[in-house]
């Protein structure tokens, strides 16, 4: 077990290593926005994993297991908006986070925080409001 942990650390470790917040990767102007509005991210980081709608009126919605699920369906989580090619996420209880996003060249991308960290690493973003892979 304590090797099971140790590996899935050294890989995490070894993701994050690669990602790049460089300015010459950032996203921005007219990509970013084509990239962010309309569209469903697809992330995840260490046990967490996100499936999140960039709803028209910066509505942010989490799929979940989907709108008709009877346990867990998809609802409102919060809000998003897009300034000086920051995408900030607003979620409901009044917590914020500012991300630039960066791409990785290979259809992913890395969402880093103001001082230049990563903080999500090899995001996909797929059309619409669905659910993820």
């Amino acid at each position: 077990m304590k090797c099971t942990i140790v590996i899935g650390g050294v890989l995490f470790a070894s993701t994050l290593a690669m990602a790049d917040c460089s300015p010459t990767t950032r996203v921005t102007g007219a990509a970013l926005n084509s990239l962010i509005i309309g569209n469903t991210v697809c992330a995840t980081r260490g046990s967490e994993v996100w499936q999140e709608q960039h709803r028209s009126g910066g509505q942010l919605w989490d799929y979940k297991k989907g709108p008709g699920h009877p346990i867990d369906p998809s609802k409102q989580v919060g809000t998003w908006s897009i300034s000086r090619n920051i995408v900030t996420y607003c979620y409901t209880g009044g917590i914020c986070y500012g991300y630039t996003v960066h791409g990785t060249g290979s259809g992913s991308y890395d969402f880093c925080a103001p001082n230049g960290s990563v903080v999500v690493s090899g995001a996909t973003f797929k059309p619409g409001y669905t659910s993820c892979p």
